[in-house]
C-alpha cells in the first residue's frame, strides 16, 4: 500500500518503521485506564443506579414535552430550535463495545477470528437489550 511522506518532492525520504512482531511489547495504559473506570462503577453501584434513574427522568420528560409541543401544534421554527439529538437507549447501537459479533447465536458457525470473549460480549449485551426492554412487573 503506497503511503505519501512528503508532498515535496526533493525531500529526503525517511524509511517507515518496520511492522511489530509478535512478541513485541503492547502498551496497555488505555485497557488499565478502562478497568479502572469499570472498577469504580461496580464499587459505586447505588451511585450508578441514581444515575441512570436521573437519565430515564429527563428522557420521558423531554419525550413528554415534545408529545405535548407536536398536539399543541407548535410552529415548525420553534419546533426546529428546540430539536436536538437525545439518546433513546443507555446502551450503545450496534455491537458491544470491543466485541465483534452484532448478535448472540449459540447455534452459530463462527469464523476463526470470532474468539469466545466475543461470544460472551454479545450474550452479555444481549441480556441487557432484553432487560431494557422487558421490565420487571412483578
Amino acid at each position: 500500500m503506497p503511503r505519501i511522506m512528503s508532498l515535496d518532492f526533493g525531500a529526503q525520504l525517511r524509511p517507515l518503521p518496520p511492522p511489530p512482531s509478535p512478541d513485541d511489547p503492547v502498551d496497555a495504559t488505555r485497557l488499565g485506564q478502562r478497568l479502572a473506570s469499570l472498577g469504580r462503577a461496580l464499587d459505586d453501584l447505588p451511585g450508578q443506579a441514581q444515575r441512570f434513574a436521573r437519565w430515564k427522568a429527563r428522557h420521558d420528560a423531554a419525550r413528554t414535552r415534545d408529545r405535548q409541543a407536536r398536539a399543541a401544534g407548535a410552529q415548525n421554527q420553534q419546533r426546529r430550535e428546540a430539536v436536538r439529538f437525545r439518546r433513546v437507549s443507555p446502551l450503545r447501537r450496534g455491537r458491544p463495545p470491543g466485541g465483534r459479533l452484532s448478535r448472540y447465536d449459540p447455534t452459530a458457525i463462527h469464523p476463526r477470528n470470532i474468539r469466545e470473549i466475543d461470544e460472551i460480549l454479545a450474550h452479555a449485551h444481549a441480556l441487557a437489550v432484553y432487560a431494557l426492554e422487558s421490565p420487571d412487573t412483578s
